[in-house]
């Protein structure tokens, strides 16, 4: 048995690992991996994920072949570090581990077509991002590793897996956490270089898995930043994009993303941030539209009181999305003084105090609802795409505009720039965050409450002035009546059924 060697922070993410001594002679062994018995400890933010309890006997590691999980990391370690959104349509903010254990959960039964298509793709997703995919037999805690934006999200639920002694239970409770790439990407790293250099003992008949774990590893040490920001980008806006950039002499825009020192991309470039966020079939007209958007806003810098805005929100804690967009909106009013007296919060002319242009475009897709564009080296700039239905009157556009401006002040990246590209592709969190930040910026509660008039039951006509008033739309209106509880669930329904539901 080996001495445990421990590879990154406790306090971020440690990983721990020792050889022991395999208790079956060779000839009972599995095949190919049977040379990597061993021991594993995880500690996420400091706590044992690892950790478990059988028989009133605590256990703080699992002891298993420990080559099929280096496998699984070195054959997906683009994917692992880089890949954030889900391979199948998800409308919560919830992460990895739930949102993918519900997915594979609802779809496993599917007969349709193209429910048993998401199913495939679902569990072609988990095995990219779920330890467990990976463990061949051992019990190993159900811990999911994606990308999100800049940072990596760990997340894992509570349940031992289903071949697992009776009674067993994992030590941690179900959980998330989101650190910096190479607080990640690094322990990781070095434990698989560990792996190959100071292996046990090896026996001829496990030489080849060893050679082949090595050469999955040397191809990793070759890997330049495109191959790993291509996992980012659906599969040809990648290579529609690049050529698209480099057309116009831009190509440092898509290729300046970078690390520290390892194969791994902590900041994406602005191109790579904002093709993230695109449909798979974006066509090379719009891709176009949006190289041209983010290259004329190169060179560029934010204004003297957006820079002092950002710079007092450095940090905001993050909880709910509604409720973070909420208090987000609540704050800035109160910071720039609005509304200044009137009954219209003018979010066009809040903009251009802070210096943010906004242009509108006419995009061949409908799945853009806008584009904000802001941060080291651009000018801030809002893009309202006219051919999405949200947009075809300006109270339409004055939500859009709310909504990208939310994007420009709360959801940079550690580059501290923002390249970000609002539709169904985006994680649903981020949206949620800012739509909630639209309203409340749009329908303040003062402003409304003061526009009400009389108390008592609110009718359509009622709820027709107050959205005249304020230039927005009824439906809006009625949920945002509904989220600040100036109305209750029964009247939400009458309302909604007068107006129709806003999504």
């Amino acid at each position: 048995m080996s001495e445990w060697v421990h590879f990154g922070r406790p306090e971020f993410f440690e990983v721990a690992v020792r050889w022991t001594d395999d208790p079956d002679p060779p000839g009972r062994r599995p095949a190919g991996h049977g040379w990597s018995m061993g021991q594993l400890r995880i500690i996420v933010a400091g706590e044992n994920l690892t950790e478990s309890v059988h028989q009133e006997q605590r256990q703080p590691h699992v002891g298993w072949h420990l080559s099929p999980v280096l496998h699984w990391l070195a054959s997906h370690w683009g994917a692992l570090l880089h890949e954030e959104r889900f391979s199948w349509p998800e409308q919560t903010s919830a992460p990895a581990a739930p949102a993918c254990r519900r997915a594979l959960d609802s779809r496993v039964t599917a007969s349709d077509p193209h429910g048993r298509e998401i199913y495939r793709r679902t569990h072609a997703w988990y095995h990219r991002h779920g330890l467990r995919s990976a463990v061949l037999g051992g019990i190993f805690p159900d811990l999911f590793i994606r990308r999100w934006n800049d940072d990596v999200e760990l997340s894992w639920t509570a349940e031992p897996p289903l071949f697992a002694p009776e009674g067993l239970t994992f030590v941690s409770r179900a959980a998330h956490i989101r650190i910096g790439v190479a607080e990640l990407a690094r322990p990781l790293w070095e434990m698989l270089r560990w792996a190959v250099e100071r292996p046990p003992e090896l026996l001829d008949a496990y030489r080849d898995d060893h050679r082949l774990l090595s050469e999955k590893i040397d191809r990793i040490r070759r890997l330049d930043t495109a191959a790993l920001e291509r996992e980012h980008v659906p599969e040809g806006v990648f290579d529609t994009a690049k050529a698209a950039f480099e057309e116009i002499g831009h190509s440092h825009l898509f290729e300046s993303g970078w690390n520290s020192g390892g194969p791994w991309v902590e900041a994406f470039s602005p191109a790579v941030a904002m093709f993230g966020g695109a449909s798979p079939d974006l066509g090379p007209n719009d891709v176009q539209a949006l190289r041209d958007a983010l290259a004329e806003g190169w060179r560029g810098q934010d204004g003297a009181e957006l820079s002092a805005l950002l710079e007092s929100r450095q940090g905001f804690p993050l909880d709910v999305p509604h409720l973070d967009g909420a208090r987000f909106a609540a704050d800035l009013l109160e910071d720039l003084d609005e509304p200044d007296g009137n009954d219209l919060v003018d979010v066009r002319r809040i903009c251009a105090r802070l210096g943010i242009v906004i242009e509108e475009i006419e995009l061949e897709t409908d799945s853009i609802r806008g584009v904000a564009i802001a941060g080291e080296g651009f000018f801030p700039r809002i893009l309202i795409n006219l051919t999405h239905v949200f947009n075809t009157n300006e109270d339409g556009k004055r939500f859009t505009i709310g909504h990208e401006l939310c994007h420009i002040l709360f959801d940079r990246t550690r580059a501290r720039r923002i390249a970000h590209v609002s539709g169904p592709w985006v994680a649903p969190g981020i949206e949620k965050r800012a739509n909630a930040f639209a309203a409340y910026l749009l329908m303040p509660r003062a402003l409304i409450v003061r526009n009400l008039g009389d108390e008592g039951q609110l009718g359509r006509e009622d709820v027709k002035r107050l959205a005249g008033l304020l230039h927005v739309n009824e439906s809006s209106l009625v949920e945002h009546l509904f989220n600040i509880d100036l109305i209750g669930y029964e009247e939400r329904e009458r309302l909604r059924a007068a107006f129709g539901r806003w999504q």
